[in-house]
């Protein structure tokens, strides 16, 4: 396997042209053969390079990434880990850990795609996400074309539950006619009792079977993906990898603190827009629009963060979420390799960092840093700290020293 990925490499003409076409930006070469039967011109990687790799990315992403982008990113991700571990273990290990990883960063990016619905048109605010929203709204134009493109692809193209209720209305209707068993029934009874029956028959047909109906698909809806949850994770958890286990949890953990903060926010906009705006109080609406675009983007990135984590095969470590995830699912098997990467804070080192301040006094914070990866620092709490108090010192001796030569200077001009 080792042979043939380097003979594959090794067949591969790697110059500035193919990184260029790689990465999707122009080459400035092009210009300069400007005729038919020239030959094409090829140039060694350079600086050079790496700053038309950099303007071309900076132009390309000024206005954030989209949703093919996050696919795109998603996709290459998971084929270049494929790689790397069809070299370290075998096709078949390497094929299952991407797969794992890939559906758990799927997992993120559905939740990614949910910021439209939450946030609406804050989500505007922001030049960073201005191509996400263009791509979120060209899906529901196409979803919305399909959807009016005709009765029988319409009827494709649902979702199962109204799937099943449109086969069982369009079946039952003929030039017209309702040729369900009820309908049968109700047009063979006599004309005494069809008087009687009829309006039941209304009744049923046109109010009470399509209340109930939409009653049960909302909460059927509403509740779907966490029915989904409770059957894969929780149920049959024997059958799904900790790794799906621990991100499809964390991200339930999580949607419950995220809901209260997205209300708080909505409020805030109907607010703005119901009572700021209409009665002419700008200077106060404007106070406003920062902290909506702050609030929007930082979530927005951290979505983005925990997307990144899923595809590369990580963990992450955020105070409280972290401990609830794994309280409901217990910790990561050590001896599994489909189990994804480190976890250091579950071999039970301290969580809280105790930092010396100037005046020598001592703060407790939570710690945020586990090491690159997540892998465990051989540094001990006592190394540490002697090496925080190191630093310490070693600033208050260049403050002094800067306080030294600044005094030196204040004496030779006097």
């Amino acid at each position: 396997m080792q042979i043939i990925l380097k003979l594959f490499l090794l067949l591969i003409n790697i110059d500035q042209e193919t990184v260029l076409n790689f990465f999707g930006i122009e080459n400035p070469n092009i210009y300069l053969n400007t005729g038919f039967d020239a030959a094409s011109v090829s140039t060694e990687i350079s600086i050079e390079t790496l700053k038309l790799i950099f303007q071309g990315l900076l132009e390309q992403y000024q206005y954030g990434l989209g949703l093919i982008d996050i696919e795109n990113i998603l996709l290459f991700i998971t084929f270049l880990r494929f790689i790397i571990l069809a070299n370290r273990y075998n096709i078949k290990t390497s094929f299952y850990i991407s797969c794992i990883s890939l559906f758990a960063g799927f997992l993120w990016y559905i939740h990614l795609k949910d910021l439209v619905t939450w946030y609406g048109e804050m989500i505007t605010y922001n030049r960073l996400t201005s191509r996400y929203i263009d791509d979120m709204m060209t899906e529901a134009y196409i979803e919305q074309s399909k959807n009016q493109s005709g009765i029988y692809l319409e009827f494709i193209n649902q979702n199962p539950l109204n799937f099943l209720k449109s086969s069982l209305v369009y079946a039952s209707e003929r030039d017209g006619y309702r040729i369900d068993p009820i309908s049968m029934v109700v047009s063979s009874l006599p004309q005494s009792m069809k008087v009687q029956v009829t309006k039941s028959y209304y009744y049923l047909y046109n109010s009470c079977f399509p209340g109930v109906w939409n009653v049960v698909g909302k909460q059927l809806q509403e509740i779907a993906p966490l029915l989904m949850y409770v059957l894969i994770v929780r149920i049959n958890k024997k059958y799904c990898p900790y790794f799906i286990r621990w991100h499809w949890t964390y991200l339930v953990v999580s949607s419950l603190f995220e809901g209260e903060i997205i209300r708080i926010i909505y409020r805030l906009y109907v607010y703005d827009t119901s009572i700021l705006v209409p009665s002419g109080r700008f200077d106060e609406s404007a106070l406003l629009q920062p902290f909506f675009m702050i609030i929007v983007t930082a979530h927005y990135f951290l979505i983005c963060l925990g997307l990144l984590h899923a595809t590369c095969g990580q963990y992450f470590y955020i105070p409280f979420l972290t401990e609830n995830t794994e309280v409901h699912i217990g910790k990561r098997p050590q001896n599994s390799i489909y189990s994804g990467g480190y976890s250091s804070w579950q071999e039970g080192g301290s969580k809280q960092v105790q930092i010396m301040t100037k005046d020598r006094k001592f703060l407790m914070l939570p710690r945020l840093w586990w090491g690159w990866f997540g892998k465990k620092n051989n540094t001990s709490e006592a190394e540490y700290r002697k090496n925080q108090q190191n630093q310490l010192r070693k600033n208050q001796l260049k403050g002094l020293k800067k306080l030294i030569r600044k005094l030196r200077k204040w004496l030779l001009k006097n």
